[in-house]
Order: structure tokens, then C-alpha cells, then sequence
């Protein structure tokens, strides 16, 4: 009797565990272990199927919330696997109660999944941002004489890019870009020669970065984050 507990109690314990998906590459040759870098310190590993593989980890099927070492986890993951490969970003909080329901996310999303590879491959995302001054009435009338000249030599070396929100009223520009990991060099000058030429303003330069503006699908799901 204590016996056939014990082997309920195990394999509870083995359902409380899913698969947690932190990106996806394309498929290496063999099985590439990315270290214990994972939730709880697990492996964080690649599954193969077909021509891409999500880098996965063992993880506690549970409800991943805004939880700051949780999504740092996530993040350290992904910039280490980018290191090496172009990368798919997937959602934070994407578990997997096993490997057939993920397989099956990955044969659905398949299309999906090439596209964006497509658009992505050997490519970085780079964050800049430009800020006027404080007393920024003497810009009146130049606000988008500057962000044409600045998006101008920047979107010369960009494979694309993304405008986002700006969130105060200082901003005059805050955009990524969609940046050949071979032109990263030169993009970096030409944020400094920006910044030499516009000396007046604040230009706030970050990255590499996972695509995350670049690919507006949910990989392996229709929402953000939470259980398959």
C-alpha cells in the first residue's frame, strides 16, 4: 500500500513538470546543450523538429506572472543563445505540459515560424532613442527636421524599422532597428557621429537585442504566456 503511494506521490510530481519554451533557432546537427541557465538552475536545451528547434528547459507548470527574476531568467537565456544563432523570441510564459503538446504547437506554427526566421536571420535589433532638453522651445519648428535627418542615415544601414510609443514629451525619437549582425559596427558610428552632430540633444543607444519588435506573431500561441 505504502508503495503504490509513493508511486501516485512520483508521478504527481512528474505532471507539476512541463517544458518551458524560451526561443527558437534553427535546428543545429545534434543536440545543443546551452548550460544549467534555465529555471531553478535546469538545463536549457534544444529540441529538434524539422528545420527548427525551441530551446526548452524542464520547469513548473504554473502561471508565469510579472516577476522580475523570472522574466531575467528568460531574457539571460535568449541573449545567450543569440550569441550563437539568429533567434525567434518566444513569449515569456510559454510551458508545455510535455513534448507531444509542443510538438504539435510546432508543426501548427511551422509557416509562421519560417517566415519570421526569413526576415530575421543573422540580424539584431538595436534600440535608439533621442531626447531634447529640458527647455526644448528652441526646437520648435526642427522636431521633425532632426527625426528625418537622424532616421535618414540610420535607416541607410537598417534592414527595417519600428517607431515606438513615444512616452514623454522630451522624446524625439524612440525606434529599433532591424540591424545585419555584420553592420553593427557601422550602424554604432553612425549613432556616434549622431550624437557628435546633434550635441544639443540626448541620444540613448542600446543593444544588440533579441527581434523582439520584429516578429509581431505568437510563435506557439494565440496569447501571452501560460499553460499548453
Amino acid at each position: 500500500m505504502r508503495s503504490r503511494r509513493g508511486g501516485r506521490g512520483r508521478r504527481s510530481e512528474d505532471k507539476s513538470e512541463g517544458l518551458y519554451v524560451y526561443c527558437i533557432i534553427r535546428s543545429p546537427e545534434d543536440r545543443r546543450s546551452f548550460g544549467n541557465i534555465g529555471f531553478d538552475g535546469g538545463e536549457a536545451y534544444t529540441l529538434n523538429y524539422n528545420d527548427f528547434a525551441p530551446v526548452v528547459s524542464s520547469s513548473k507548470m504554473k502561471e508565469y506572472g510579472v516577476d522580475e527574476e523570472d522574466i531575467s531568467v528568460h531574457k539571460t537565456v535568449v541573449e545567450h543563445v543569440m550569441e550563437d544563432y539568429s533567434v525567434l523570441p518566444v513569449a515569456y510564459g510559454m510551458v508545455f505540459k510535455n513534448n507531444k503538446l509542443l510538438s504539435v504547437a510546432m508543426k501548427t506554427g511551422h509557416r509562421a515560424m519560417k517566415k519570421a526566421m526569413d526576415s530575421v536571420d543573422g540580424k539584431v535589433e538595436l534600440g535608439v532613442k533621442v531626447l531634447l532638453p529640458q527647455n526644448s522651445t528652441d526646437f520648435n519648428g526642427k522636431i521633425e527636421e532632426y527625426r528625418s535627418e537622424i532616421m535618414g542615415c540610420l535607416g541607410e544601414i537598417a534592414a527595417d524599422s519600428k517607431s515606438l510609443k513615444l512616452f514623454s514629451d522630451r522624446l524625439l525619437l524612440n525606434t529599433s532597428f532591424l540591424v545585419d549582425s555584420d553592420r553593427i559596427d557601422e550602424f554604432s558610428d553612425c549613432v556616434g557621429r549622431l550624437a557628435g552632430d546633434y550635441d544639443t540633444l540626448k541620444v540613448q543607444y542600446s543593444g544588440p537585442w533579441p527581434p523582439y519588435n520584429f516578429v509581431d506573431i505568437q510563435i506557439l500561441g494565440k496569447k501571452r504566456g501560460g499553460f499548453r
